[in-house]
């Protein structure tokens, strides 16, 4: 097992009194997981602990966090007292722009940052970085890192919330990361009367009518282009309110899309303004998505990223999906 260089952080964590934990705009499981662990942790070393994120708390992530201790960020109540802080912790973030809103106040506070994560090309620039993207989730360095300062505190709740990043990142340990080494630490984590059973229940299979209704709609309208090979979407501000439901129900939808037989890369385009679109990119492997995120201050995964594109949908349709058709094209010449 590869054992990193806690020290300096370690060392860091010593004189921090108050610290602030964050991570990318739309959580996944993996960002919430990191952050409860890490704060639980903290926690029991006696620190004061808070979590601000541009973005709210995902609905099928709240188990995780019944004291709601995580708080959505507000420039106009939360920039100010942003000094107050001895040392702010950014969790699998590959890019600045992934912070949101908060990315630019924390770097005008001028704290100390540590930056820990798995994604490629890491673009955070911080004080103090662990970046790894051999690790299957960002959890899994922030596990290696509790044990390093306070094994002793490492309990249910810990190994529930490091258990669920590890396998929401590994797409219930399907995806190529799913190594050797992450199956070891989830049988560790089971230790810790982890159920599993009951984890995947509260993530996947606790959606509301309305968002299958919203889902129906979606499966409805799905653009197929390159035979076959993209499948694209879009959400629409007015579809979120015909169906009643939020912008925070529709994780997972791009992922479904991409389990159609024959579809190579899946987008999602949502409306998240009049001027702003979401985009969401899976791919099952012909196509790096992560290289196409990038090319719109985006990022994440080699297979999985994302991107917030300034414009309408229409403009980010015509934007990106002439990209990723060419890249289909072009696989399809070499085979």
């Amino acid at each position: 097992m590869m054992q990193h260089n806690w020290k300096p952080i370690i060392q860091q964590l010593q004189f921090a009194r108050k610290i602030l934990l964050t991570t990318h705009v739309n959580p996944d499981g993996d960002a919430i997981g990191s952050e409860m662990a890490l704060y639980y942790c903290l926690q029991s070393m006696q620190k004061s602990v808070e979590i601000l994120n541009s973005s709210a708390l995902p609905e099928e992530y709240a188990f995780l966090d019944p004291g709601k201790v995580i708080r959505q960020y507000n420039p106009n109540r939360d920039s100010g007292r942003l000094r107050e802080f001895d040392l702010a912790f950014i969790l699998d973030v590959g890019g600045v722009t992934r912070i949101g809103s908060l990315g630019d106040d924390l770097a005008q506070a001028k704290i100390p940052c540590v930056c820990i994560d798995h994604h490629p090309e890491n673009h955070i620039v911080c004080d103090f970085k662990i970046v790894d993207e051999k690790e299957s989730a960002t959890s899994c360095l922030i596990y290696e890192l509790i044990k390093r300062i306070n094994p002793g505190c490492i309990n249910r709740r810990i190994a529930e919330a490091v258990y669920v990043g590890l396998m929401t990142d590994t797409g219930s340990f399907r995806f190529e990361n799913a190594t050797p080494k992450a199956f070891r630490l989830a049988a560790e984590l089971l230790e810790y009367d982890v159920r599993p059973n009951e984890i995947y229940n509260r993530i996947y299979e606790s959606h509301s009518p309305l968002r299958m209704a919203l889902l129906g709609k979606v499966l409805q309208q799905i653009h197929y282009e390159v035979d076959g090979r993209l499948a694209w979407f879009t959400i629409r501000q007015r579809d979120l309110q015909e169906t009643a439901v939020s912008s925070d129900e529709i994780g997972g939808f791009t992922d479904l899309i991409r389990s159609i037989d024959g579809v190579e890369v899946a987008v999602m385009f949502l409306e998240v303004g009049l001027q702003q679109v979401r985009v969401n990119l899976r791919s099952k492997g012909q196509v790096i998505v992560n290289e196409i995120a990038r090319q719109f201050d985006g990022g994440g995964h080699y297979y999985a990223a994302g991107l917030t594109f300034e414009g309408t949908v229409e403009a980010a349709v015509g934007a990106v999906i002439p990209i990723i058709r060419r890249a289909l094209e072009k696989r399809g010449d070499k085979n």
